[in-house]
C-alpha cells in the first residue's frame, strides 16, 4: 500500500537526534571498553532478589574473597562510586575497588574487592568473550539502520521501530564522571521504556501503518502503557544508585514482567501478522519479522537474568551464544527487507560496486578483529605478534587473487541469477536492431526483461500524433516524458506497479517510454539493472529508426510505381490524343 511521503517535523527530527546519539554515544563507549583491557570482581547478582549472588567465578577477587553463591551483598552504606561499579551499571577497570557489606545467614561483614583482569575461563564466557562483544558492536548497524527507515518513510510504524532498534544495542555505561552516571542511566531507562512501547506500536501497525480491531486498541494505549512501565524502571535505578537498595518488589515486578509481557505480545503480533498475511506477500515482510524476533531473544534473556527462578537457562552458554549470534544478524534481515523487499515502500537500490565495497570491506575487517582477538588470547606470549606478522605477509603477496576471488563470488554466487539475466539481455540488445517488425521490438521491450528479471510487469508508451504517449489504452502521465526529453538514463519513479521509466530516443527525440514495475518479490530495480534495461531501450531505438527508414522505403518504392504507373497512363493518353 502506497503510503503519502512526508517528512519529519522540527519535534521529530530533534526527538530523533537525541535518541539516536544517545545511543551512539554509549555504543562508542561501549566500543572503547570492548578494546580495552576487560576486568570484574567475578560475582553476579540477581538484582530482584536483594542483590543475591548468583555465582562467584573461581580464581576471581570474589572468590578469594570468600563470596559465595546465595551471599546477599548490601550497598546501602556504600559510595555513589562503589554502586556504579558493584551493581555493574558500568564495568570496572582494572584494579578498580568496590566497598559493600557481605550478607550471609543474618550476619554481616564490611568487604572490598578489587577488580583484576578475566581470567582464561572467564575469557571464553559469552558474557566476556571478545568475540560476543565484537558479534554486540552491531549495535552502529541498528542506529543506522533505524535512521535510515525513519527517515526514507515517517510515520507512527517506523517511529516505534526507529525507537525499538535504536534501543535494544547491549551497552554498558562506560567511564564517565560517577556524578553524570544516574542522569545517565535515568536517560538510558526512558530511552528502554520508549523502545520496549515502540516495538508494540511497530507490531500493531506493521506492515500498512493501518491498525485495526484488536491492534488499534493496544496502539490507542500505547502512550499510557510507556508511563506506567517507566514508572518502576526509574525508580529501580533510583532506588539502587541513590539509596544503595535492592529494588522493592513492585519494581521488580513492573519492570521486568512488564518488558517481558510487552516482548511476548510484540512477538505474537508480528507471527499473527505473518499467518494472516496473504501468500504472496509473506516473503516481503518475512525478512523484518526474523529480524525483530532475532533480538527479541537476547532482549528477553537479558530481562530474565533479573530472577533467580529463570537465571540458570537464561544466563547459559548456549542461550548466550545464540542470542549474540541472532542479534548480529537481526540489523541485516531488516535491511535485506527494506532494501531489496521494499517493505516500507522505500526506494533503496543495491549495486555491484556496494557489494565489492562491503565484502572487501568484510574481509579486511575480519583481519583486523582477527589481529585484535589473537592479541587478546595469547597476549604477552610474544605468539600473537608472530602470528599477525606471518598473516599480514599472507595476505599482502595475495591483494590481487584475493580480489579476483571476491569479483568471483560476487559475480557467480550473489549475482549469478542476475548474471545469467544480463547476458540473455545483452544477446536481445545486439540482435535487436536487426529486428523486422514492431511486434518484435515490443516482445524485447517487455517481454524479455519481465521474463529475464522476474519483473512484476512491463508497459510501452509511444508518442502519437497528438504529442501523447500511450499504450493503446492508456495515456502516460506528462510530467514523465517531460523529465526524460533528450536524456539517455532512465528516472525513478515511487509508484507501486512502475519503479522505473526507460526512455528510448530515436534521433535525439523522445519516441517512446518503457515502464518497469518492481521484481515479483518485491525487490528493486539495482542500477546493474537499469543499465542493461537502458542498452535494450537504445537497441530498440534504433530498430525503431531502422522500421521507420524501411516504412518510409517502402512508401517511397510504392509511390514510385504509381507515379510511373501515372506517367505510363499519361504517354498513353497523350498518344491518343496526338493520333485523332
Amino acid at each position: 500500500m502506497n503510503q503519502p511521503r512526508r517528512t519529519l517535523s522540527s519535534w521529530e527530527t530533534v526527538v530523533a537526534l537525541l535518541a539516536a546519539a544517545l545511543a551512539l554515544v554509549l555504543n562508542i563507549a561501549a566500543t572503547v571498553e570492548v578494546f580495552g583491557t576487560q576486568a570484574t570482581f567475578g560475582y553476579r547478582l540477581i538484582y530482584t532478589d536483594g542483590n543475591a549472588v548468583a555465582a562467584v567465578d573461581p580464581g576471581t577477587s570474589a572468590a578469594r574473597a570468600g563470596v559465595a553463591a546465595g551471599d546477599h551483598l548490601d550497598f546501602r552504606d556504600s559510595s555513589l562510586h562503589d554502586r556504579i561499579v558493584g551493581l555493574s551499571y558500568r564495568e570496572p577497570g582494572p584494579g578498580e575497588a568496590a566497598t559493600f557489606r557481605l550478607v550471609r545467614d543474618g550476619t554481616s561483614r564490611e568487604l572490598t574487592l578489587r577488580a583484576a583482569a578475566l581470567t582464561e575461563a572467564e575469557s571464553r564466557q559469552a558474557l566476556f568473550s571478545p568475540l560476543a562483544s565484537i558479534l554486540r558492536l552491531t549495535g552502529f548497524l541498528y542506529i543506522a539502520v533505524a535512521l535510515a527507515i525513519l527517515l526514507r518513510r515517517t510515520n507512527r510504524m517506523t517511529w516505534g521501530l526507529f525507537l525499538y532498534l535504536v534501543s535494544v544495542t547491549e551497552i554498558n555505561i562506560f567511564q564517565f564522571p560517577d556524578r553524570v552516571v544516574p542522569a545517565i542511566a535515568f536517560a538510558s531507562d526512558i530511552l528502554s521504556v520508549a523502545g520496549t512501547v515502540g516495538l508494540v506500536v511497530f507490531a500493531v501497525r506493521f506492515p500498512d501503518d493501518a491498525p485495526a480491531g484488536w491492534r488499534a486498541t493496544i496502539d490507542r494505549f500505547a502512550l499510557p502503557i510507556g508511563v506506567l512501565f517507566a514508572i518502576p524502571n526509574l525508580a529501580w535505578d533510583g532506588t539502587s544508585l541513590l539509596a544503595g537498595e535492592s529494588p522493592a518488589a513492585w519494581m521488580s515486578y513492573g519492570a521486568t514482567l512488564g518488558a517481558l509481557a510487552l516482548i511476548a505480545l510484540a512477538g505474537a503480533t508480528l507471527v499473527a501478522t505473518y499467518v494472516a498475511a496473504p501468500v504472496e506477500q509473506r516473503q516481503r515482510v518475512q525478512w523484518v519479522i526474523v529480524g525483530i524476533l532475532c533480538t527479541l531473544l537476547s532482549l528477553g534473556s537479558g530481562w530474565a537474568r533479573y530472577w533467580s527462578t529463570a537465571y540458570p537457562l537464561a544466563s547459559s552458554e548456549v542461550l548466550l551464544w545464540t542470542a549474540a549470534l541472532l542479534f548480529a544478524a537481526a540489523p541485516f534481515a531488516i535491511a535485506y527487507a527494506v532494501v531489496r523487499q521494499r517493505v516500507f515502500e522505500i526506494s533503496f537500490v543495491l549495486g555491484r560496486t556496494l557489494v565489492y565495497t562491503i565484502v572487501s570491506a568484510t574481509i579486511f575487517g575480519f583481519f583486523a578483529i582477527l589481529e585484535w582477538l589473537t592479541g587478546r588470547i595469547i597476549e604477552q606470549s610474544g605468539l600473537a605478534i608472530a602470528f599477525v606478522g606471518l598473516a599480514a605477509i599472507g595476505v599482502a603477496f595475495s591483494l590481487d587473487a584475493l580480489y579476483g576471488r571476491v569479483e568471483h563470488f560476487v559475480e557467480r554466487t550473489l549475482f549469478r541469477k542476475r548474471h545469467q539475466a544480463e547476458q540473455r539481455l545483452n544477446e536481445v540488445a545486439a540482435g535487436l536492431p536487426a529486428a523486422q517488425t514492431a511486434s518484435a521490438v515490443e516482445s524485447a521491450l517487455l517481454g524479455e526483461p519481465v521474463a529475464a528479471y522476474a519483473l512484476s510487469g512491463a508497459q510501452l508508451f509511444l508518442r502519437e500524433d497528438d504529442g501523447e504517449y500511450r499504450d493503446g489504452r492508456a495515456t502516460l502521465d506528462r510530467a514523465i516524458p517531460l523529465q526524460l526529453q533528450g536524456r539517455q538514463r532512465s528516472l525513478r519513479l515511487a509508484r507501486a506497479d512502475a519503479v522505473l521509466a526507460v526512455p528510448i530516443l530515436v534521433r535525439a527525440q523522445l519516441y517512446g517510454v518503457v515502464l518497469y514495475g518492481p521484481h515479483r518479490n518485491g525487490e528493486d530495480i539495482d542500477p546493474d539493472e537499469a543499465s542493461s534495461l537502458e542498452a535494450v531501450a537504445v537497441a530498440a531505438g534504433i530498430a525503431y529508426d531502422h522500421l521507420q527508414a524501411a516504412r518510409c522505403e517502402r512508401a517511397a518504392a510504392r509511390w514510385r510505381k504509381v507515379a510511373e504507373r501515372q506517367a505510363r497512363e499519361l504517354a498513353a493518353l497523350r498518344a491518343r490524343t496526338g493520333a485523332h
